[in-house]
C-alpha cells in the first residue's frame, strides 16, 4: 500500500500524527506550492521565503527517515492526481487544515476528486478548530480531548518510493510574487523554533507580562512562536 504525506502547514516530522498512520506502508512525503494561493492578498513573498526555509529543513529531515520530500507547483488536485497515475497511491494523509476561504474551497475540491477516483483521503484534525461545531460544550470537550492526547512519537525509519524526482523548492519569483523586502523577519524551520523557545523561556520572557502588550518592547518580550 503506498500513501501520499501530504504536508500543509505542520512542515515538520517530530510530534506530527501523520507519520505515526503511516507504518507498514510505502509513503511520499509532498508538499504543493500552489502559486494562485500565494498570489493572493493575504500572503507574501516574505511569508514564502518562510516556508521555503521550513520545507529545506523538512526535506533534510525526511530524507533522513529515508523518504526524501516531493515538492511540486501547481494546482493541487491536478498535481495529486499525476502523482496518483504515476505511483498508484489509493491513500492521502494530511492534517486538517485551518486556513482561509480560498484553502477550504480547495479542499472541497480535493475531496470531490478523492471520492470520484476511488481515494481515500485522512484528515487528521491538529488543533483546536473544530469543523462541523454544533454547540460551543461539543467544541470544549472535543478541543480537550485532542490537547490532553499524547504526543506522537517520531517514527525511527519511513519506507519512501525510489525513483521519484524530489522537484525543487521554488522561489518567490518563481511562484510570481513581488519582491518583499523583510531583513530581519523570522526565520522558517524547527531549529529556529527551538532556539526562539529557548531564549524566550531563558531570557526574553522575563518582562513578558509587562511588555506583551506594547509595540515597542512586544517584539522582543513575546515568544514569536506563532509562526
Amino acid at each position: 500500500m503506498t500513501a501520499i504525506l501530504w504536508f500543509k502547514r505542520d512542515l515538520r516530522v517530530a510530534d506530527h500524527a501523520l507519520l505515526a498512520g503511516v507504518k507498514n506502508r510505502r509513503v511520499l512525503p509532498l508538499f504543493i506550492a500552489e502559486p494562485a494561493i500565494w498570489q493572493a492578498p493575504d500572503a507574501s513573498a516574505r511569508q514564502w521565503d518562510f516556508v521555503a526555509e521550513s520545507l529545506a529543513e523538512l526535506r533534510s529531515a525526511c530524507a533522513r527517515l529515508g523518504a526524501p520530500l516531493v515538492v511540486r507547483v501547481g494546482d493541487a488536485v491536478e498535481v495529486l492526481d499525476a502523482l496518483h497515475r504515476e505511483i498508484g497511491a489509493h491513500t492521502i494523509l494530511s492534517h486538517e487544515e485551518t486556513g482561509n476561504a480560498m484553502t477550504y474551497a480547495r479542499d472541497r475540491r480535493v475531496a470531490a476528486w478523492a471520492r470520484a477516483t476511488g481515494i481515500t483521503w485522512n484528515e487528521v484534525p491538529q488543533a483546536g478548530v473544530v469543523r462541523r461545531l454544533s454547540t460551543r460544550d461539543v467544541w470544549a470537550k472535543t478541543r480537550d480531548g485532542r490537547m490532553a492526547e499524547p504526543q506522537a512519537e517520531t517514527p525511527a525509519g519511513l519506507n519512501g518510493l525510489a525513483g521519484i524526482d524530489p522537484g525543487a523548492i521554488p522561489s518567490a519569483k518563481d511562484l510570481g510574487l513581488a519582491p518583499d523586502l523583510c531583513p530581519d523577519r523570522q526565520l522558517g524551520g524547527r531549529s529556529h523554533a527551538l532556539s526562539l523557545l529557548g531564549g524566550f523561556l531563558t531570557e526574553r520572557g522575563r518582562t513578558y507580562r509587562a511588555d506583551m502588550a506594547t509595540p515597542v518592547k512586544g517584539e522582543t518580550a513575546c515568544s514569536r512562536l506563532s509562526p
